[in-house]
């Protein structure tokens, strides 16, 4: 019996490790970032209880899981349309709250309904976030970005 050895070369897995490490580091940034921000909003700005909160962190994990690396993926292009990257901090600030506002305003509207909030919360919430946005765009893309590094993805990769 003659065993055939697989020979391949290692660069498709090291492409798929890469790939998992990005899907792992977007995901933790955003659970991470979005759970202590939105428990704030929710409950101290928004009038949620403690309970809607959590129920809306629980809530946002799998659309979290679901999301995080698209979000990662449309900054990066729109970084690299508006080359933000290569335009110091104020163009890495005004990207960085346009794609927040034009990805998590719609994905928060989603999570807050199916979480129970009612219309005045859900606009207030949104409202908020919205305003809140021009303070948390940048910061959430220094985590994200903290968090890729930590996770030993290089900023050329995106």
């Amino acid at each position: 019996m003659v065993i055939i050895e697989k020979t391949y070369d290692s660069r498709p897995d090291l492409l798929r490790t890469l790939v998992v490490r990005k899907f792992i580091a977007d995901t933790f940034a955003m659970i991470v970032f979005s759970t202590s921000i939105g428990m704030i909003i929710e409950i101290f700005i928004s009038g949620m209880t403690p309970r809607q909160s959590i129920q809306a962190r629980l809530t946002a994990i799998p659309a979290n899981l679901l999301t995080a690396r698209l979000y990662g993926m449309f900054r990066d292009w729109v970084f690299w349309v508006t080359k933000a990257t290569v335009g110091g901090q104020i163009k890495k600030g005004i990207a960085d709250i346009s794609v927040f506002i034009l990805f998590q305003v719609p994905l928060y509207v989603v999570i807050l309904v199916t979480s129970g909030a009612n219309l005045r919360q859900v606009i207030t919430a949104c409202s908020t976030i919205t305003i809140l946005s021009a303070f948390m765009g940048r910061p959430y893309g220094v985590f994200l970005d903290f968090s890729r590094w930590l996770f030993r993805i290089r900023n050329k990769e995106g």
